[in-house]
């Protein structure tokens, strides 16, 4: 019965993960959009939309994914040790897919779900896990 109640609550984290994301990027997407229009270079307005778009991720899922109580001075300096592991995997992927032909919309899907996939485990492993109490009674 533990492992069944441990696989739901993996399992269960996985949709607010993935909800949470989708939010982050839709917000990045957003400042972009806001900033091209108000006539900002649209590299300039990607970086901007994208470091906003961390930092709402970050804090969507240090509280709404995984109820974290780390410290932000611990559980910030690994988010971005996993967003940049995670840029990393992405150009990786994203490379090896287009060097064996793919065409780039499929190479960036399916690199995009790898990295999802990754970030996920490494959040949820490293990220926000907090060690068990190993005081003695």
């Amino acid at each position: 019965m533990k492992l069944l109640t441990m696989l739901e609550t993996r399992l269960g984290r996985l949709p607010r993960f993935l909800v949470a994301g989708g939010g982050a990027t839709l917000i990045h997407w957003l400042t972009m959009w806001a900033l091209v229009q108000w006539g900002v270079d649209a590299r300039t307005a990607t970086a901007v939309g994208a470091g906003i778009g961390l930092v709402v991720n970050y804090i969507a899922q240090h509280r709404f994914t995984f109820e974290s109580d780390l410290a932000h001075g611990v559980a910030f300096p690994r988010y971005l040790a996993g967003a940049a592991l995670g840029w990393v995997l992405n150009l990786v992927a994203f490379s090896a897919l287009i060097g064996a032909g793919a065409g780039i919309v499929w190479s960036q899907g399916i690199a995009t779900a790898v990295v999802a996939l990754a970030n996920f485990l490494f959040a949820q492993r490293f990220v926000f896990h907090e060690a068990p109490d190993e005081t003695p009674e």
